[in-house]
């Protein structure tokens, strides 16, 4: 297996594994009050028909109050003393903030989706949906480790697999990586000469540099809840709306004067020509209940990242052109 560290301080850090068919070494492991949750979409895991385990049901409406409640009053009539937690982002992220708030730390987590093995949740942060807002309760925690097994990627369907890519062809584009360009490749499902495990295990490396050298913020975050409302609900892909959220922030920094608009262009019609993406998804966001953050990490010409703050009036008026871009209304 491949191992990298995340670093929180000189007391504590995150080991991040990368290997193959490993899985099953860890849920075999004869530890005391070992418990397992996952995500029952995982068949590899539910099929093994677990005693010591938790399905969820894993999507963005998992991250709800109610659900929150439901498995700690699951968690409160056992005793545990370590979690295995397998799933995609919404499941790790989910499962972190339940198990941090009732005091049990000693978890690991297992990506089960590419997005959510290359864009780890290792910011320190996990977050609940609560009164139609996206992440909108914070609870601070990290897992103390990280297994990514590439085994369970091999149920996940091609065409939802090849979208997936767009995650590190984003973080490839903000670094200047070559991971970009391979990630292009992968969305075809042309293989280069270097393999899945170590594409994968390069990624996660640009992603443990970004938020350790950059921000804990990254581009097209900030827009992402604002497609999160009670009028559209919260079954999404969240992989579109991210790609549709990294386009919108690029348009921004355009709209500011801080990217130009070729490159602007060019990135847009990579992310169109290579991956799933409808500019439909625009139309679902609620202006009526707009609520959003006003700190944004943007994209320059220059290469460089910076922080800006805009108010939520100002963003307002930039999406309704955004809008009238996307139907082909500007430029």
């Amino acid at each position: 297996m491949k191992e990298i560290f995340f670093e929180i301080s000189d007391l504590k850090k995150v080991e991040i594994l990368v290997g193959e068919n490993y899985y099953n070494k860890f849920i075999n492991e004869k530890k005391y009050n070992n418990y397992i949750i996952f995500d029952k979409k995982v068949e590899l895991i539910n099929r093994m028909k677990l005693n010591n385990s938790i399905p969820l049901i894993g999507n963005e409406n998992l991250k709800s109050l109610d659900k929150y409640l439901t498995l700690l009053l699951k968690l409160s009539e056992i005793e545990i003393n370590s979690v295995n937690v397998f799933g995609g982002y919404s499941v790790l992220d989910f499962s972190g903030y339940t198990l941090e708030n009732i005091g049990i730390d000693n978890y690991s987590f297992f990506p089960t989706t590419l997005n959510s093995a290359i864009m780890l949740p290792i910011k320190g942060k996990y977050y609940l949906n609560f009164n139609w807002k996206k992440d909108y309760l914070i609870q601070k925690g990290y897992p103390q480790q990280i297994i990514i097994d590439m085994k369970f990627f091999e149920s996940i369907s091609r065409r939802e697999f090849r979208n997936m890519f767009i995650v590190p062809y984003i973080i490839g584009k903000i670094l200047n990586s070559k991971i970009a360009n391979l990630a292009l490749n992968y969305s075809k499902m042309n293989f280069s000469n270097i393999d899945l495990q170590d594409f994968v295990f390069y990624s996660i490396k640009q992603w443990v540099y970004y938020l350790k050298n950059e921000n804990d913020i990254f581009p097209g975050e900030s827009i992402i809840p604002l497609f999160y409302n009670k009028k559209t609900g919260f079954n999404k892909n969240y992989i579109e709306i991210f790609a549709i959220s990294f386009i919108i922030e690029l348009y921004i920094s355009w709209y500011y004067g801080f990217l130009d608009f070729e490159t602007f262009e060019k990135i847009e019609k990579e992310i169109l020509d290579n991956f799933n993406v409808s500019y439909k998804l625009i139309e679902t966001i609620n202006f009526k209940t707009f609520y959003c953050s006003n700190k944004f990490v943007l994209f320059t010409s220059s290469g460089k990242l910076i922080e800006y703050k805009i108010s939520c009036e100002e963003l307002k008026t930039i999406l309704k052109e955004v809008k009238e871009y996307f139907r082909g209304g500007f430029l």
